[in-house]
């Protein structure tokens, strides 16, 4: 017999998506190994060596172009070496500036004119206590 009353796990509202009016898809991802964990709601760019790099990564010769909104935290570990890690990706979609994260010493501000050519805007949000 089944149980109906298990809990399963848990939902904590984090405010990256702002509101479901935009059409909200996902595409997947390899993750280049070794950035560690990278948290849902981080900014991915797909490099022209088809690799997913956090937002604000320099790779040179490496051209990096605006892919998606991590969905889910995603554990790259630490070592570069290896095949890449799969991830899913929000592709379009309107999203809350202020939950968007890009790498240290970038700003979301350089890449949001390149996520709305995608299809992903982005609002700032008031945050309710």
């Amino acid at each position: 017999m089944q149980l109906f009353n298990k809990n399963e796990g848990t939902f904590t509202p984090d405010a990256l998506i702002v509101s479901p009016d935009f059409p909200i898809l996902t595409g997947g991802i390899g993750l280049k190994r070794g950035q560690g964990v990278l948290k849902r709601g981080t900014v991915i760019v797909k490099g022209t060596d088809k690799n997913g790099y956090i937002a604000g990564t320099t790779v040179s010769s490496v051209t990096m172009k605006a892919f998606g909104i991590l969905t889910d935290d995603t554990d790259t570990g630490s070592a570069a070496e290896g095949d890449n890690i799969p991830a899913v990706c929000y592709i379009t979609g309107h999203f809350n500036r202020g939950a968007v994260a890009v790498k240290a010493g970038a700003t979301i501000d350089t890449y949001e004119d390149e996520l709305k050519g995608i299809g992903i805007h982005l609002a700032n949000v008031q945050k309710y206590e």
